[in-house]
């Protein structure tokens, strides 16, 4: 039982990392984006 409580917090982990990459990243996305749209 304590390999599946160690792989949900590694997939818990990956997640939270991805998530956090994705919205970083979409941040200077959205930033050039609003800047286009003014032009």
């Amino acid at each position: 039982m304590e390999a599946v409580g160690w792989a949900a917090v590694v997939v818990v982990a990956a997640v939270v990392v991805a998530g956090v990459v994705v919205g970083v990243r979409s941040i200077p996305d959205a930033q050039r984006y609003l800047k286009m749209r003014r032009m």
